[in-house]
């Protein structure tokens, strides 16, 4: 019979260990050790002793795999007996550590931008996210994920702009104490080729010496175009009768006081990166005609 049974044990991963407990029995007794049903040899590492009462199992250093579930099985001629209990086998205390650390990215304006780390810790690391020195939070088009027991966090930057691009830094703490990782985004503008936002007119403009005219086009485009003016492929120049203006996406040429020789084909070229469009207005200026009147 035992006299004194064994009682739980907890104990830090690489501290040693000690399972006892008390037998008696005549003729004495043989003892047997078993973790989770499995038999407990005696090695390198763990020291089974009996001094025909005291039954004890004492692992030097713990590892996590030295937890379980334990018995001690007593048997002699007229019988057997055990007692069982628990060894519990924590993790020491650790402060974060980045074991995959953040990576530059690089997207098109519109896509999601991704950082992954992997982080160790105990306890496990709470972790924070930051554009510069402002924290984020999970709401909006930020998405923060966590596999704590994979010790894997994400930050998800959906549908880009190109004012996200900057600094990232993720930030994980724990009583040990913390550690960060950061890294940069890039976000490529998205090129959209220039267009016309109106309709072309078809007919000419047609206007008497003296008047203005005005030659308007709305355009649109990423990045914005840039806009220039030709009269019969002579590229125009801002001066004190012609003006060029542009007002977001609407741009207009204005030609005050105009003469006959203002009479020809304008041209609107709108040019970016993405491409060039081009529309041309037919104008005819029409001389004053003078009439002779009796007095």
């Amino acid at each position: 019979m035992f006299i004194e049974s064994l009682q739980p044990v907890e104990v830090v991963q690489g501290s040693p260990a000690k399972l006892q407990c008390k037998v008696t029995g005549v003729p004495e007794p043989s003892i047997e050790w078993f973790r989770d049903s499995e038999p407990v040899k005696e090695d390198k590492r763990i020291k089974i002793r009996f001094d025909g009462e005291l039954c004890t199992l004492k692992i030097l250093s713990t590892e996590l795999e030295d937890e379980g579930a334990y018995k001690c099985v007593a048997k002699n001629d007229l019988g057997s007996v055990s007692c069982a209990s628990e060894l519990l086998v924590n993790e020491p205390n650790k402060k974060p550590e980045f074991i995959e650390k953040m990576k530059p990215v690089n997207v098109t304006e519109g896509e999601p931008a991704r950082f992954d780390v992997t982080i160790e810790g105990n306890p496990i690391p709470v972790v924070d996210w930051f554009k510069g020195k402002d924290k984020l939070d999970d709401e909006g088009r930020y998405v923060m994920m966590d596999d704590e027991e994979a010790g894997i966090f994400t930050l998800i930057i959906e549908d880009t702009v190109p004012e996200d691009a900057g600094t990232y830094r993720c930030l994980a703490a724990n009583e040990e104490g913390q550690a960060s990782s950061k890294a940069a985004l890039a976000v490529k503008e998205k090129m959209i080729a220039p267009e016309f936002t109106d309709e072309e007119e078809s007919a000419p403009v047609n206007v008497t010496d003296g008047d203005e005219v005005c030659l308007s086009v709305g355009i649109k485009g990423k990045p914005v175009p840039g806009v220039e003016w030709y009269k019969d492929d002579k590229k125009l120049r801002k001066t004190s009768r012609i003006k060029m203006d542009e007002n977001g996406e609407k741009f207009s040429l204005v030609i005050l006081d105009v003469t006959p020789e203002d009479s020809g084909t304008y041209k609107c070229e709108a040019s970016s990166k993405a491409g060039t469009i081009t529309r041309t207005f037919d104008v005819n200026v029409a001389g004053m005609v003078f009439r002779d009147f009796p007095f």
